[in-house]
């Protein structure tokens, strides 16, 4: 019934779903939509609204240049020790090797260290290894005169119980934390994710292996429901090369772009 009294609309949402778009997000975008455009301005309108509602930093500084202590916190596996080096290369590159410390907290996982010290002395910098919140406050004091300090954490599922400790590890006033979410995740898992790692303050965000995504609909889509800040996103493995500053109009372009036929619709 709905699909003849209003096709623009519901072929919009059928668009928007097939994207990997929420129900939720595209109703309550398509209820405000004005009756009167045609399909084409349609379309122009629904991009507008969501490019409207990413939060980015365009307006303001990129990372490496407002420099700061960084905790990569998020899942396993979804690129935070990369993410971790690839601003400390951009840091690096920008401000010098001296501008940057590294500190792993991961002690769980095999190799975790060495794969970040493999990274930072390709970039010149020496990855310290810290144990416990003592061992951590120790070294942000003796890093305390550089322009960036990067703390890569352990990957933690959601429903992790060592999730809570260490969210208290970092719980410091100069820590800010960047969520890494894996763009090319399921909807519900991103949701998951962001829930479970909110924080008090705003959240500030970077998405990951975009360049592995069909569809970024499920990550736009966690970002602008959740006001979340979308401080860049990774497009690759190399170290820093594969980084982009976010750009809304790109990723709500690069969202909507049809895959073609595909088995889930």
């Amino acid at each position: 019934g709905q699909a003849r009294q209003s096709p623009i609309q519901s072929n919009l949402m059928l668009k928007l779903i097939r994207a990997g778009y929420s129900p939720t997000l595209s109703r309550a975008i398509l209820e405000r939509m004005p009756q009167e455009l045609d399909a084409g301005e349609s379309v122009r309108w629904v991009m507008g609204v969501l490019e409207r509602n990413i939060k980015t930093d365009t307006t303001g500084n990129t990372l490496e240049a407002e420099g700061g202590v960084f905790a990569m916190v998020g899942s396993t596996g979804v690129g935070k020790t990369t993410t971790a080096a690839k601003l400390a290369g951009l840091c690096a590159r920008t401000h010098g090797a001296n501008s940057v410390g590294l500190i792993t907290l991961d002690t769980y996982r095999v190799g975790a260290h060495e794969q970040l010290r493999a990274y930072g002395k390709m970039l010149g910098v020496v990855a310290h290894l810290a144990h416990d919140r003592a061992a951590l406050k120790d070294l942000l004091g003796l890093l305390s005169n550089k322009k960036m300090v990067l703390i890569d954490t352990t990957g933690l599922a959601p429903r992790d119980p060592r999730k809570r400790e260490m969210m208290d590890l970092l719980d410091l006033p100069e820590v800010k934390r960047l969520l890494v979410l894996n763009a090319s995740g399921h909807g519900d898992t991103l949701d998951e994710v962001v829930t479970s790692f909110k924080q008090k303050n705003q959240q500030q965000v970077i998405f990951s292996k975009v360049d592995e995504a069909v569809k970024i609909g499920p990550a736009i889509d966690a970002a602008v429901r959740h006001q979340l800040v979308l401080r860049g996103i990774t497009t690759g493995q190399r170290v820093p090369e594969d980084w982009e500053v976010a750009n809304a109009a790109k990723l709500v372009a690069m969202s909507m772009r049809s895959t073609g036929q595909s088995p889930y619709d």
